[in-house]
């Protein structure tokens, strides 16, 4: 497996010189150097883990989200023994991959939920707001955190989102059919 530090350090659970530069540098955070020390110890008992890169981490306030390689997330997302261990030494965890498509990162994000629809309007300054539309229709018990996952989205992408739901937008369709 491949870290942000040195595969050494994050085996040992100490930071060399050079790591320990990058990170006072600001290349590196404190989060990145503790998710490659528990993914380091996770990957010498899950063989899975072996070929995947961990490209960042961040903090999101008790939240760890780890950002992997494209297309390595699900490997993380689906295997229930890794994401066990990753919650028993981090606490809620969020896994997702380093995309350019906002759409990837946030089915990633919103696994198991279905995402149907991606709309992204760019703004006169330059910033983009992404409207997500989701399958379904809006319950009391979402297995995610729509709001964390704003706030998510807003500290590693810097992008604004907004979710809304297909049964929503239906009923609004049908009723505004059946005035007119």
């Amino acid at each position: 497996m491949r870290f942000p530090i040195c595969t050494f350090d994050a085996k040992v659970g100490v930071l060399c010189p050079k790591c320990e530069e990058r990170l006072n540098n600001g290349e590196i955070t404190e989060a990145d150097v503790k998710a490659s020390f528990v993914l380091a110890k996770i990957a010498s008992q899950v063989p899975a883990l072996d070929k995947l890169t961990l490209k960042r981490a961040y903090k999101v306030g008790d939240d760890y989200v780890l950002v992997f390689n494209q297309g390595e997330a699900r490997i993380v997302l689906t295997n229930r023994q890794i994401m066990n261990k990753l919650r028993e030494a981090l606490g809620s965890v969020w896994v997702t991959e380093r995309s350019s498509d906002p759409r990837q990162f946030l089915e990633s994000l919103l696994y198991p939920i279905r995402l149907l629809t991606v709309n992204i309007v760019w703004l006169p300054d330059g910033t983009r707001h992404i409207k997500a539309i989701i399958a379904g229709q809006e319950t009391s018990n979402l297995p995610v955190d729509l709001n964390k996952v704003k706030e998510i989205v807003r500290i590693v992408m810097g992008d604004e989102v907004e979710f809304e739901f297909e049964r929503a937008r239906r009923s609004k369709k049908s009723s505004v059919a059946r005035v007119s």
